[in-house]
Formats: C-alpha cells, structure tokens, sequence
C-alpha cells in the first residue's frame, strides 16, 4: 500500500511543534505495522515547490503560458499523480484563523482539477478519485472547537476537509483532533500523550483494515 503523508507546519522543521512531533510518530507506527512504503510532503519546506492558482490551472485556447507557468503546470502534474497514486493519505495540520494553512488550500488547488479527480453534471458533482482512498486528518489547536459554543460555528477546517475530499468522491475521513493546547485550564503535556494513544490506535486499526 502506497501511502503519503502530508505535513502542513509553516515551521516546516520544527521538533517541538505538536503537528511535526505527531506526524513523526505516526510514520514511525506505520513502519512498525509494516507499511515501507510511506511518502513524505512537507508544504512549508522550501525547497518544495507548490504552484499557486493562476491562468495556467484553466484550459484557455491561445493563452499563453509563460516559461514560469509552463514549469507550474509540469509540477501540479507530478503533484496529482503523486496524490491519485496514494492509497490512504496521512494529513497533520496546525489550525490558522479557524481554517487551514495557506499552503494547504495551494496544494488542494493543483489536485482536485475537473476532468482529472472530479467532474461536473448537469445537477451533481461526481467524485473520480478512489472511493477506497483512506484520509487520515490529524488538526491540533489552540481552543477546543468540538466543545466550546463560542467556536463550534469556527470549525471550518474540517468542514473543509470532509467537504473538498467530499468532491473527489472520498468519504473514508477519519479526524483526529488535538485541541485545548492553548487553554490554561488544560495539561498541554497530557493531551499530547493522550493524542499518541489515539494516533497509534488508530493506526494499528487502519493496518487490520489495510494489510494485504
């Protein structure tokens, strides 16, 4: 099984940072249940390149493409079939203002593409992706948007997530979250403890479901 892991922390290297801490242990648990066969996207890395939306994403007739956009338009072609290849995706994933990070919503943008992981009918949008495809969405944050009244309205993110993956025709989107980080009243060091439980849980559940 292939599977790719998609780390979304603008401190892209960052070891005390919860996302990158659990995203490391949660490849560590997939190699221990026997999947080799694990890719790693990090969005903030520099040295990655995602392409932001722009003319080259549409099939205008006679525009033409700049050396920059026809060098973009390669990349989202390397990035979507890096993604339809995957089996089961693993996402982890600060909250930023109430939503996703930037970065994720410009890698969302060069793989779900009409005609390609998605089209359009007359009244219904038809998902073109595997339908088996497992996602994995681990979001950690400040406030606690499951509970608390003031942000439940807040939780955009992962409306967002199930919503756009939705589209593609996915709806295997197991959510872990991690919250109440920031909150005094909460033991940070605990919840963490308490989310690589959770993880590797889930993980050793995904792998009875998953191992061929």
């Amino acid at each position: 099984m292939k599977i790719l892991q998609i780390m979304c922390h603008p401190d892209y290297d960052g070891k005390h940072r919860i996302s990158n801490i659990l995203a490391n242990v949660g490849k560590d648990k997939l190699r221990e249940e026997g999947f080799k066969n694990i890719e790693n996207l990090n969005l903030y890395d520099p040295s990655l390149h995602i392409p932001v939306m722009d003319k080259f994403m549409f099939n205008y007739e006679g525009v033409h493409l700049s050396e920059k956009e026809q060098h973009d338009k390669l990349r989202q072609k390397e990035l979507l079939a890096q993604w339809k290849s995957a089996e089961a995706v693993f996402i982890y994933m600060p909250l930023h203002n109430f939503n996703v990070v930037s970065k994720f919503k410009d890698y969302i943008d060069n793989i779900v593409i009409v005609n390609e992981t998605f089209k359009c009918e007359v009244e219904s949008l038809i998902g073109l992706d595997n339908s088996d495809k497992q996602i994995t969405f681990v979001i950690t944050s400040g406030g606690e948007f499951d509970k608390h009244i003031q942000y439940t309205n807040l939780d955009f993110a992962v409306q967002y997530v199930r919503g756009i993956f939705g589209v593609l025709g996915i709806d295997k989107i197991k959510v872990l979250r991690v919250e109440g980080l920031d909150l005094e009243f909460n033991d940070k060091e605990q919840i963490v403890k308490e989310a690589i439980v959770d993880l590797k849980a889930w993980i050793e559940e995904f792998s009875r479901k998953n191992k061929k």
